[in-house]
């Protein structure tokens, strides 16, 4: 990859319209990493066919935004060694609550937490997260969060998604 290809016009937009241009600014540009099966959270590296041959898929904007939040929950804080305080802590009330309700509050804080971290999201709007239903073999919790993101987009995030075959992020209509 030698440059940036520019972004992806959105459809309708008024020709000057530089409201892409000014997104990718804003809220980053990344290499694509789909999710290798929507059972699991490992992610691959996706190619794309340009004129010159295979060049690596970009993402920019709103999912370049949403899919670095996926990684971030989906990686044990303090896992990577170039940056101890990059990823999510909402293991560990997970794996030490014996009540699901403290479980549960833990994981909404972690979730905002982490969320409210990154420089590219102006303010958590929302989330929500079922009430136990005494299922105490259950370690599954389904969190949404809904933030604005400093472009003035709304997006929103299910960490039900998360393994479980389901979208993981999706900007709001």
């Amino acid at each position: 990859m030698t440059a940036l290809p520019p972004p992806p016009t959105p459809p309708g937009a008024a020709p000057g319209d530089d409201s892409a241009a000014r997104r990718r600014a804003l809220l980053g540009v990344g290499v694509r990493a789909d999710l290798t099966d929507p059972a699991d959270t490992a992610r691959d590296l996706v190619l794309r066919s340009t004129s010159a041959g295979v060049d690596l898929d970009l993402v920019d904007g709103v999912d370049a935004l949403c899919q670095d939040l996926a990684v971030g929950l989906t990686t044990l804080r303090g896992s990577d060694p170039f940056n101890l305080r990059f990823g999510f802590l909402g293991l560990t009330p997970m794996v030490d609550q014996t009540s699901p309700v403290l479980a549960r509050e833990g994981l909404r804080s972690a979730v905002v937490e982490l969320v409210a971290a990154d420089p590219r999201v102006r303010r958590v709007v929302d989330l929500s997260a079922p009430s136990p239903t005494g299922d105490v073999a259950s370690r599954r919790l389904d969190v949404t969060v809904s933030f604005e993101a400093v472009s003035g987009d709304p997006a929103t995030l299910n960490t039900g998604g998360l393994a479980s075959g389901t979208s993981f992020g999706e900007v709001a209509p």
